[in-house]
């Protein structure tokens, strides 16, 4: 999966997400901290930053939750009945293509079970190395404080069904307002908070 890729293109019944084995902690502090590497150097180069020429200058890391181990998860799955093609709203007049692929189902710390909505792209169906790609844009309990009020984005790949919170993050919209971001439903706002992924501190 490419980082970040919608800036550039702006069977009922449960599923087993995955028979195999979810990697070691180490396998997944490796494969986090190789996508938080990945971030910043998106971030502080030029032509590819969302930050203005002032902001880029002064620019040094993202900041980023500690990894957390319980928020990398082989997720239960269920397909979206009502799967028909929508606008979906952005920060502006764009209104991208998008229909509700599966309703995610993943274990949060306090012990109860959550669902987000993952969506797939119009725009990506005919990109074979894309077909599989499916969006989370979400909110939660840390948005205003820690994290981007405006929610944050999170991928998952279909047939993989891994969703990692630690690679969850912020819309462009939230480094420069000439971009236009898929707003977050409300269907996908969380009461708890995702304690994982890219912060917003300092990030304006």
């Amino acid at each position: 999966m490419t980082r970040n890729l919608l800036f550039f293109l702006l069977g009922l019944g449960f599923f087993a997400a995955s028979a195999q084995e979810l990697p070691s902690r180490r396998a997944i502090k490796k494969d986090v901290q190789a996508w938080q590497r990945d971030q910043n150097q998106h971030m502080s180069t030029l032509g590819e930053s969302p930050l203005d020429s002032a902001a880029l200058a002064q620019f040094k890391r993202l900041p980023f939750y500690p990894i957390n181990y319980g928020a990398y998860q082989a997720v239960k799955w269920e397909r979206c009945a009502d799967s028909a093609w929508f606008e979906m709203p952005t920060t502006t007049a764009r209104k991208p293509i998008y229909r509700k692929f599966a309703t995610l189902y993943f274990t949060h710390s306090d012990g109860q079970t959550y669902s987000l909505i993952a969506y797939q792209s119009q725009a990506l169906l005919d990109k074979e190395e894309y077909e599989n790609y499916l969006f989370v844009p979400f909110g939660d309990a840390t948005n205003g404080s820690d994290t981007y009020g405006g929610g944050r984005y999170v991928e998952v790949t279909r047939g993989e069904w891994i969703l990692d919170f630690n690679k969850a993050y912020n819309p462009y919209c939230a480094y420069s307002g000439r971009y236009s971001c898929p707003k977050v439903p409300l269907e996908n706002i969380l009461s708890i908070p995702i304690l994982a992924g890219t912060k917003y501190a300092g990030q304006h």
